[in-house]
């Protein structure tokens, strides 16, 4: 069964990781490392994943790095204008 985390919960995550690193963009493996470090689980980060995504408090896409497509996380732009 899967956890349920609150929007407070996960605004709060998605802040620290785009507070820690600094950047607009953040590659799946930052998102996964940042969060295994909090303790989380690969089934919570999982989960933070498409919870974030769902309320919009993250959006995906992908880019091109280093000579390979990765999965990238972004803050929405109508975080973005806020900065």
């Amino acid at each position: 069964m899967s956890q349920r985390f609150s929007f407070n919960e996960l605004k709060d995550v998605i802040d620290k990781l785009f507070d820690h690193y600094k950047k607009k963009m953040i590659t799946e493996q930052e998102f996964r490392h940042f969060l295994e470090h909090l303790s989380f689980s690969v089934e919570e980060i999982d989960e933070i994943w498409f919870q974030a995504f769902k309320q919009g408090l993250i959006d995906l896409g992908v880019e091109h790095i280093e000579n390979k497509y990765v999965m990238v996380i972004l803050k929405p732009l109508s975080d973005e204008e806020g900065d």
